[in-house]
C-alpha cells in the first residue's frame, strides 16, 4: 500500500462520562423549567448514546443500511481453473499476497503492534494455496544517507532470512524498494542524490541476492514501490533504464542466455496506475523473458479506502457500496481491456502482475468486500495476470492475527474452494 497508518486501536468512551456531563448541565439550569430539562436532559443523553454507539463500534459497517450483492455466483468460483496449480500453470507468479506493514514500516513492529514476521507465516501462507509472496522494503531506512549508502547488515540479514522462509515454503518471493519517501518528495536540488543512493541500494541487494543462491524463478527484484511526486515519468523512464544496468551488468553478453538475467519488476509512474503504461518506455533488452510488468488497483478508491485513517476526508465516503451491478463492473473491465490491449503488442506480451489491490476492512459490509474481491480476482485470471492481494494480516488483511484465522469473506474471495 502507497502509505499505511499504524494505529488500529480505538478509543472507548464510557457512557457514565456523558452522564455526568448532561447531570452537571442540568444543575446549571433554573429549576422554574424543571419538566422542559428534564426532558432535554433525557434527550441529551439519548444523544450520546448515539455518539457512543458510533465511535464504540467494532464493526462500523453494521452501523449503515446493508444492500443485496448481486454479483453473479461463479466469481466466487475457480472459473479459470487456476486451483491446481495455483495459477503457476498460466503465469510465472500465479496468486500470491503481500506481507504489508511488516518490513516496509519504519522499523519493523511499528505498525503491527510489535508483531514481527515468523516462518510459520510463510508456511500457512503456501498452506493457504499461494503461490507467491510480495515483500514490501523500506530499504531506505536501513542505509547510510550520505556515500557509500551502507545497508545495515542486520537488517540485510533479516530480509534474507525471511526471503528464505518464503522460499522453503515453496512461495516465489518479490523484494522490492518501498516507502523511499526522502525520493518520492525530494526538490528538484536534491532528487538527483536520492537517484544515486537507489542506484547504490540496488547494487547492495543484487549482490546479497546473488542468482546462484536465489535462483531467477525463487526471487524476483521489483524496482520502486508506486514513483510518484517528485518522479515524473520521464525520469521513471531514465531510472528504470539504469537500474536495469545496475542489476543486469553487461547486456549484450547476459542476453546471451536469459537464464544468467534476474528477472526485474516495473512499474508505471504515478502510484502503478494502469493508465500509466503508455508512458512507460523500457529498453529494448527489456523483454518477456527477463521483465515482469506490475500495475496496482484500488478503484473505486471512495469504496476500498472509505474511513481509512491515511485518506483524507475518508470517512465522508462510509457507506460506498460495491455491488457487483453491470455500473459497477463496466469500469473496472475496461481498465482490465485497456491493460491487455496494451500488451497485446508483439514487441511485449510481458506477464503482467496485478501487485496490489483490496478493501480497507473496519467500515465496508464483509459481503461487499468479499464480491469485490473475487471479482479483480477472476477479471485479472481470465486475463492470465498473476496478483498478489494487499494484504496478509492487518487492516486489509485476509488473515486474523486475533483469531488466527483466515476472514472467511476474503480467503474464500481470493482461492475459491471449487
Amino acid at each position: 500500500m502507497s502509505v499505511e497508518n499504524a494505529v488500529h486501536q480505538k478509543k472507548f468512551i464510557n457512557f457514565n462520562i456523558f452522564h455526568l456531563i448532561a447531570s452537571s448541565l442540568m444543575d446549571r439550569i433554573s429549576t422554574s423549567f424543571f419538566l422542559v430539562t428534564k426532558l432535554s436532559y433525557h434527550f441529551l443523553c439519548l444523544i450520546f448514546l448515539i455518539i457512543l454507539s458510533g465511535c464504540g463500534a467494532t464493526d462500523a459497517y453494521s452501523n449503515v443500511p446493508q444492500k443485496a450483492v448481486v454479483l453473479s455466483s461463479n466469481y466466487y468460483s475457480d472459473l479459470y481453473a487456476w486451483n491446481h496449480t495455483g495459477g503457476l500453470k498460466q503465469t510465472r507468479l500465479g496468486r500470491g499476497i503481500n506481507v504489508g506493514n511488516y518490513l516496509e514500516a519504519p522499523y519493523e513492529g511499528n505498525w503491527t503492534g510489535g508483531r514481527l514476521l515468523v516462518e510459520e507465516d510463510f508456511k500457512r501462507i503456501a498452506k493457504a494455496g499461494f503461490k507467491n509472496v510480495r515483500i514490501p522494503i523500506r530499504w531506505s531506512a536501513h542505509a547510510e544517507k550520505s556515500s557509500p549508502y551502507t545497508i545495515n547488515a542486520a537488517f540485510m540479514n533479516r530480509v534474507k532470512d525471511v526471503v528464505n522462509w518464503a522460499n522453503n515454503a515453496g512461495l516465489k518471493a518479490i523484494i522490492n524498494v518501498h516507502h523511499y519517501t526522502e525520493l518520492i518528495r525530494a526538490s528538484e536540488r536534491n532528487k538527483a542524490h536520492h537517484i544515486s543512493r537507489l542506484n547504490v541500494i540496488w547494487q547492495q541487494i543484487n549482490q546479497h541476492f546473488p542468482l546462484s543462491e536465489y535462483s531467477r524463478a525463487d526471487v524476483v527484484f521489483e524496482l520502486l514501490n508506486e514513483p510518484n511526486g517528485s518522479i515524473h515519468y520521464n525520469d521513471w523512464n531514465h531510472i528504470v533504464e539504469n537500474l536495469l544496468t545496475v542489476i543486469w551488468g553487461d547486456m549484450t553478453k547476459q542476453l546471451s542466455d536469459s537464464k544468467q538475467q534476474r528477472i526485474v519488476m516495473v512499474g508505471t509512474a504515478d502510484w502503478n496506475i494502469p493508465e500509466m503504461l503508455t508512458k512507460l518506455v523500457l529498453p529494448s533488452y527489456a523483454n518477456k523473458n527477463n521483465t515482469i510488468i506490475t500495475i496496482h488497483n484500488y478503484k473505486p478508491f471512495h469504496f476500498t479506502h472509505q474511513g481509512a485513517k491515511w485518506v483524507r476526508d475518508s470517512r465522508k465516503w462510509i457507506g460506498t457500496t460495491w455491488l457487483g451491478t453491470e455500473n459497477d463492473q463496466v469500469p473496472l473491465i475496461k481498465m482490465f481491456d485497456n491493460i491487455a490491449r496494451w500488451n497485446a503488442k508483439p514487441e511485449r506480451n510481458f506477464e503482467i502482475f496485478l501487485g496490489e489491490f483490496g478493501v480497507y476492512s473496519r467500515y465496508v459490509d464483509p459481503l461487499q468486500q468479499k464480491a469485490w474481491t473475487a471479482f479483480i480476482a477472476r477479471e485479472a485470471e481470465k486475463r492470465n495476470i498473476s496478483w498478489a492481494y494487499w494484504e496478509y494480516s492487518s487492516s486489509f488483511g485476509a488473515y486474523d492475527n486475533n483469531t488466527q484465522k483466515w476472514r472467511p469473506q476474503l480467503i474464500e474471495a481470493l482461492i475459491p474452494k471449487q
